[in-house]
């Protein structure tokens, strides 16, 4: 079965693609920010283990590895930046895995633990689902934005080939006088 990705030409049907990369990229590296130095503030001054929000995830982590995730983000959303600024294929590319990968864990991480306690609070799973979920959504319309700029900067990138040998020109014969036969058979359809 063969499912085709979407690509995009406009970033939410008007700005331009690049342009609405550029924006995302910044939202998200002003948000990882943001989020990096409330956790380092909070976490620092009280204890080694935290509780740390990735992607609407929340589960419960050593204040080292919050740390890393965040300024992970922080590291490829400054080489997604870069990347759409100079329209570098490459750094385009890393950011694309790194999104798709960490993405997916996110989701991935969320089933694994809430599977488990699933039944305990039900409300607040579902508060956290639709956290998870509007997360998720968001950052996989920024993965197709940069997917359908890599594609769009490869399409541009292509050297293309003119067939001159195949722009042939036909000379049409004359046309030769009607003959009796043909007369005769013009006549009888006329008749009918």
């Amino acid at each position: 079965m063969v499912i085709e990705i979407p690509e995009c030409r406009k970033c939410c049907c008007c700005f331009p693609l690049r342009n609405g990369i550029i924006v995302f990229g910044y939202l998200n590296l002003a948000f990882s920010i943001f989020i990096l130095s409330t956790e380092m503030f909070i976490e620092f001054e009280t204890r080694p283990h935290s509780v740390a929000v990735h992607r609407g995830v929340i589960y419960f982590s050593n204040f080292w590895y919050a740390c890393i995730l965040f300024a992970s983000d922080v590291v490829f959303n400054i080489v997604l930046l870069v990347g759409a600024h100079t329209k570098n294929t490459q750094l385009l590319r890393a950011y694309y895995y790194y999104g798709l990968t960490t993405t997916l864990l996110c989701l991935v991480t969320f089933i694994i633990l809430r599977t488990e306690q699933l039944f305990d609070q039900v409300s607040f799973y579902i508060i956290e689902a639709c956290f998870v979920l509007s997360s998720i959504g968001i950052q996989g319309y920024l993965i197709l934005l940069v997917r359908s700029q890599l594609l769009k900067m490869h399409q541009r990138s292509r050297i293309c080939y003119v067939n001159h040998a195949a722009e042939i020109i036909v000379d049409i014969p004359e046309q030769v006088e009607n003959t009796d036969v043909e007369n005769s058979t013009l006549i009888d359809a006329s008749r009918k």
